[in-house]
C-alpha cells in the first residue's frame, strides 16, 4: 500500500497494474498526471486526463480519478477514485421518479408504447402464421397404393399350371396356387387373373352363364376361397378379370329377355319396330353394324321376333347398359367377388358398353384390302367409346371404393379412349378407373427400331395422358405376340428395364420375365402358350397331354428351372428391377429423356432430389453393334456412375454389377442395356 504526502490511504486497492482508490471527504491529492495551469496550480476547470503511451483519455473533473501512481512507474500503474465514480453514476431519487410517474406526458407516452408493443407483437404473429400457411408445401407425397408400387403379374389361368387332383391338361386354381411362391419371389404384390367365371360348355370363353360362379374347368368357389386365403398369407393381391359387355345366350337374363319377360325384356340390346324383309322373305338387320369377328352384329330371334345385338360372337349377346337395372346387377356382382376376397376387378372390352341410340349406320372408312362385310371397313363411331361409358365406370368405381374404404381397385383393359376419362361437363367427382391398360405402346415397335422410334412412342403416350391418370406399361398381352418372337430375345431385358423404371405401373404377362417365345404351331393367340416351368414334357405345365395350348418355341432352353440356376439370367434381372422400383426416386421422381449416339441409345433418368436418395439412369443400345457414348446431355448425371443392373445379353468388357463408370465414356454392348445409380447434380 502506497503512502501519499505522509499519509496512508487506507482505501486504496491494487489489482495487478490497476489501483482503485476511494478518497475520504476533503482529500484531494494532486497528481502529475492531471492537467495544470502554466503556474503549476491545478486547473479545476479543465478535463482530467489519463495519459498512456498511446495517447490521452479525457474524463470529467468531477468524475472518478484515474491516476498514475508515480511518474517514474515503469509498469503504468493507475488508481481509480471509487467515491467520485459513485457520485457520477448515481440515479434519480424516489421523489424525482414519482414526479415523472404522474406527469401526464409520460403517462400518455407509457400507454402509447405499451399499446404499440402489443400491436407490433400481434402483427408479427399474424405474419408468421401467414408465411406458414402460404409457403410452398414441402411435405412428402401421399403413400402409393399397392397397385401403384408394384407391377401386376398377368396370368392366363388355362395355360399357367395344371394342378388338379385329376389332371386334365388345363390350368386351374389348384395349379395356380401351387406356384404362388414363385410369384412372391418375383417381388410383385399383385396378380391379375384371367376370368374364372362359369361359361357355356359349347360357347366361347366370354359366354358367361353365371357371373357369380367358378367354371368347373378351373375349380369351385371353395377352391377359389382357399386360393385367396393363400394369396393373402403371402402378402399378394388378386385382381379378377371379367367382361361385362355381354353374357351367354344361356344366361337366365337372356333366356327371360328373349321371352319378353317384363322384368328382363330390356336387359339386352334389341331392335325396335317391325323388321324389313329381303327378297327371300328373311328379316334384314336394322343397320350395317358389324361384329368384331365378322358378319352382321345383329342376330334374329324367332322367339321374340326381333334382332339382338352381339358385337362379338353370336352366342354373346350385348347387355343393355342404358338400363339402370343392368348397372345395378353388376354392382352386386362386384360385391360378390369382393366378399370372396379379391383386391380389385379388371374389366375388359368396356369400350363397347354403349351404342348410339339412333341406330344410324356406321360410316365406311374402307382401308385397302377390306370389304363392306368386314369389321375394319367401318369407323365404328356408333358402337365404340360412346358418351356415358365414363359415368357407368364412375358408378362402379364408387361402389368399389366405398365398399372397401378405398383399399381395392378398378382396372380397365381395352381401347377405351384416354380422352374419355376427362369430361369437363361431367359431375363425376372421382376418377372412373385406377388403372387403364390402353394404347399398348410397346406393341407398336417393329424389329430394328432405333432409339428415336422408342422415344417417340413413349413420349406420345405420356403427353396425351390426362393429369392424375397413371401410365401403364405392357410389353405383351395374351392376345398379341410376345417380345422374344415379335422382336428378338435381345430386347426382353431392356424393355423390362424401361417398363419397370418409367413412371407408372408395369403389367407383366406371365413368361415375359424369362423371355418366353410364342407358342409353337399355328394358333389364334400365339402368346397363350403354356408356362415354361422346365424342359420336361409339356414344359412342366402338365403330366398329361395338353389339348388346347401349346408349349413355347424356346421352352427347352428358356424356362423357370434353367433361369433360376443361371446367374445373370433374364429372371434374375427381372427380380432386381422389381426391387429397384421400391425407392423414392422411382416411386415419385421426375424423369428426363435423351436420345444419344446417333439415334442408337435411348436413355432416361429418374431422380427425387428431396429424398436424398440416388438417381437412376437407364440406357439401352438399340443398335446391333457396340457403342461408346456420353450421358452429359442429362443435366443431373455427374461424372461417376455405379452399375446396378445389366441385361443378360450385356457383354461389354469390364462392366459388371457395382463397377464404376465414367459418364463421358460408357461402352454399351449390342442391344445391351444397363441401370446405373448416381448422386444427382443439383443446379
Amino acid at each position: 500500500m502506497e503512502m501519499k504526502g505522509g499519509k496512508e490511504n487506507p482505501k486504496e486497492f491494487t489489482d495487478g497494474n490497476i489501483h482503485l482508490t476511494q478518497k475520504e471527504s476533503g482529500d484531494h491529492l494532486p497528481d502529475k498526471s492531471r492537467g495544470s495551469k502554466e503556474n503549476g496550480e491545478p486547473d479545476d476547470g479543465a478535463d482530467e486526463k489519463l495519459v498512456t503511451g498511446d495517447g490521452v483519455v479525457k474524463t470529467s473533473k468531477d468524475a472518478s480519478e484515474v491516476k498514475f501512481i508515480s511518474i517514474d512507474s515503469q509498469n503504468g500503474d493507475a488508481k481509480i477514485d471509487i467515491e467520485n465514480m459513485k457520485i457520477a453514476f448515481a440515479g434519480m431519487g424516489k421523489e424525482e421518479l414519482m414526479k415523472f410517474a404522474h406527469d401526464p406526458f409520460w403517462v400518455r407516452l407509457r400507454w402509447f408504447l405499451f399499446i404499440f408493443f402489443w400491436l407490433l407483437w400481434a402483427a408479427m404473429l399474424a405474419g408468421a402464421i401467414a408465411i406458414i400457411v402460404m409457403a410452398p408445401k414441402c411435405a412428402a407425397p401421399a403413400p402409393l397404393k399397392w397397385w401403384e408400387q408394384s407391377p401386376l403379374y398377368q396370368v392366363f389361368l388355362p395355360a399357367f399350371k395344371d394342378g388338379g387332383e385329376i389332371l386334365g391338361g388345363t390350368g386351374d386354381l389348384k395349379g395356380f396356387q401351387s406356384k404362388l411362391d414363385y410369384i412372391k419371389n418375383l417381388g410383385v404384390k399383385g396378380v391379375a387373373l384371367s376370368s374364372v367365371l362359369k361359361v357355356s360348355a359349347d360357347g366361347s370363353d366370354e359366354a358367361v352363364e353365371d357371373f357369380q360362379d367358378v367354371d368347373p374347368r378351373y375349380g369351385t368357389v371353395a377352391e377359389f376361397k382357399a386360393l385367396i386365403t393363400s394369396l393373402k398369407s403371402k402378402g399378394l393381391h388378386m385382381v379378377l378379370s371379367l367382361v361385362p359387355n355381354h353374357s351367354s345366350k344361356k344366361h337366365p337374363w337372356f333366356v327371360k329377355s328373349e321371352r319378353n319377360d317384363s322384368q328382363y325384356k330390356d336387359y339386352y340390346v334389341w331392335s325396335s319396330g317391325p323388321p324389313k324383309y329381303d327378297s327371300e322373305g328373311k328379316p334384314e338387320p336394322p343397320n350395317n353394324w358389324k361384329s368384331v369377328v365378322g358378319g352382321s352384329a345383329w342376330e334374329w330371334s324367332d322367339m321374340r321376333k326381333a334382332f339382338y345385338l352381339h358385337q362379338f360372337s353370336v352366342d354373346e349377346p350385348d347387355l343393355n347398359f342404358t338400363n339402370s337395372f343392368v348397372i345395378e346387377e353388376f354392382k352386386e356382382i362386384f360385391k360378390f367377388w369382393m366378399d370372396l376376397g379379391v383386391s380389385g376387378l379388371q374389366l375388359e372390352k368396356v369400350e363397347y358398353l354403349l351404342e348410339d341410340s339412333s341406330r344410324q349406320d356406321e360410316v365406311p372408312r374402307a382401308p385397302p384390302g377390306t370389304t363392306h362385310d368386314e369389321y375394319d371397313f367401318y369407323n365404328h363411331a356408333r358402337t365404340v367409346n360412346q358418351p356415358g361409358i365414363l359415368g357407368i365406370l364412375a358408378e362402379w368405381k364408387e361402389v368399389i371404393q366405398n365398399y372397401t374404404d378405398g383399399t381395392r381397385m378398378l382396372s380397365v383393359v381395352g381401347n377405351l379412349l384416354v380422352d374419355s376419362l376427362v369430361d369437363q361437363n361431367s359431375n363425376i367427382s372421382i376418377a372412373p378407373v385406377d388403372l387403364l391398360h390402353a394404347d399398348r405402346e410397346f406393341s407398336q415397335l417393329r424389329n430394328s427400331f432405333n432409339a428415336s422410334d422408342l422415344n417417340k412412342i413413349i413420349q406420345k403416350y405420356l403427353d396425351k395422358l390426362p393429369n392424375d391418370t397413371r401410365p401403364t406399361w405392357e410389353l405383351s398381352t395374351s392376345l398379341s405376340s410376345r417380345v422374344a418372337s415379335r422382336l428378338s430375345s435381345d430386347y426382353v431385358d431392356a424393355l423390362n428395364m424401361i417398363a419397370m423404371l418409367l413412371p407408372g405401373t408395369p403389367i407383366t404377362l406371365y413368361g415375359e420375365e424369362i423371355g418366353m417365345e410364342d407358342a409353337s404351331g399355328s394358333v389364334k393367340h400365339p402368346a397363350r402358350c403354356v408356362m415354361s416351368w422346365s424342359n420336361a414334357t409339356n414344359a412342366g405345365f402338365s403330366e398329361v397331354p395338353v389339348p388346347v395350348y401349346h408349349t413355347s418355341k424356346n421352352y427347352e432352353t428358356v424356362n423357370v428351372e434353367a433361369e433360376t440356376a443361371a446367374a445373370g439370367s433374364s429372371l434374375s434381372v427381372y427380380r432386381e428391377l422389381v426391387e429397384a422400383r421400391n425407392t423414392p426416386s422411382i416411386m415419385y421422381g421426375t424423369r428426363e429423356f435423351a436420345v444419344i449416339g446417333n439415334d442408337t441409345v435411348f436413355s432416361f433418368t429418374r431422380i427425387w432430389i428431396k429424398s436424398g436418395n440416388p438417381g437412376y439412369l437407364v440406357a439401352f443400345n438399340t443398335a446391333d453393334k457396340e457403342v461408346t457414348v456420353s450421358f452429359n446431355k442429362l443435366k443431373h448425371v455427374p461424372e461417376e456412375l455405379n452399375v446396378l443392373i445389366k441385361s443378360s445379353n450385356f457383354n461389354s468388357t469390364g462392366i459388371k454389377a457395382k463397377s464404376k463408370l465414367n459418364r463421358d465414356s460408357v461402352c454399351l454392348s449390342a442391344r445391351g442395356a444397363l441401370v446405373a445409380t448416381f448422386v444427382p447434380k443439383v443446379e
